[in-house]
């Protein structure tokens, strides 16, 4: 009986979601759900139509999606023997823990013979062109994508423990249709707008938090120093993650990038030191043992009341 109950606890769950996305990354379910809610939207998103209705057809296709989606797994939970198992599964396909953990190796070879490998392997990633990055564009680009996809995981999985499978469902919804209808392209601007808005509430919160537990590495002070430039940022939660990391190891994030032919141009965060091999791998380090300090926290909560009985 203890044994069952252990395995119901969310936090036994997600760590055998985060295992299970380490082991086997689900990069063609996401890619798949991704490419699905691509071809929905370009049914709906038009250059005829006004923003306010697109605007309105982007919450719709969101809602429509929505309901279905917790009606099918809810039918599913009654109907499993075990429906608490249900939710690692649901949680690996929303994690991307793993396709990063896959990635990275080949996108730290920045030599000139691997670096066309490197942007292939960075691509399916990031929404921006990878074609044009130099070695310093590889490398920011790299960072960029690393700090902002792990703080979503992160987010994804407090809210998990914080309100449960169904917030969890919520919030990889948001997370799959920011990706499929990005704002930052100006043909989804208008379709994609109540998708982001909702994505970046409930990932405020989280972000704040992975930002403050970034403070405590070496370069605390450069990182403080750095805090308020996220408000530069469209996303400030996200442009003050990025200025703290940036900081905190004492190089610049952001500036130039291309998610079409134009090229659009972002506020620098950080220092004015270009990135490098030995920075990113920093930045990534950083970010790994930041992961584990929370999840060493939510272990912690779990045994300590089973320790004193």
């Amino acid at each position: 009986m203890l044994t069952l109950s252990l395995l119901e606890q969310p936090v036994i769950l997600l760590t055998l979601a985060i295992l299970l996305s380490l082991v086997l990354p689900a990069t063609r379910v996401q890619q798949l759900i991704t490419l699905g809610l691509q071809l929905l939207g370009q049914r709906l998103n038009g250059e005829r139509y006004s923003p306010r209705y697109l605007k309105q057809a982007g919450a719709a296709a969101l809602l429509c999606l929505l309901l279905p989606l917790a009606a099918t797994y809810w039918a599913l939970a009654v109907l499993s023997p075990w429906p608490h198992l249900l939710e690692p599964l649901l949680l690996w396909c929303c994690l991307d823990l793993g396709r990063l953990s896959r990635a990275l190796p080949t996108c730290m070879r920045n030599s000139a013979d691997s670096r066309p490998l490197a942007r292939l392997a960075l691509s399916p990633l990031c929404l921006r062109q990878t074609d044009p990055l130099s070695p310093l564009g590889l490398y920011k680009t790299l960072a960029e994508v690393a700090i902002l996809r792990l703080a979503a995981d992160f987010a994804l999985l407090v809210w998990y423990l914080v309100a449960g499978i169904y917030a969890a469902l919520l919030f990889g919804l948001l997370r799959y249709a920011v990706q499929a209808w990005s704002c930052k392209l100006v043909a989804w601007r208008a379709f994609g707008w109540l998708p982001s808005l909702a994505y970046r509430t409930l990932a405020w919160l989280p972000f704040q938090a992975l930002a403050l537990s970034l403070l405590i590495y070496p370069g605390s002070i450069r990182a403080i120093k750095a805090w308020p430039q996220g408000r530069l940022w469209a996303f400030a939660a996200s442009g003050r993650l990025l200025a703290v990391v940036a900081g905190g190891v004492n190089v610049g994030l952001g500036g130039p990038r291309r998610y079409t032919d134009a090229t659009d141009y972002y506020p620098k965060l950080g220092s004015q030191q270009y990135i490098n091999e030995a920075a990113t791998r920093a930045i990534l380090w950083r970010l790994v043992m930041s992961l584990l300090f929370w999840l060493s926290l939510a272990w912690a909560f779990l045994l300590i009341p089973l320790l004193n009985g």
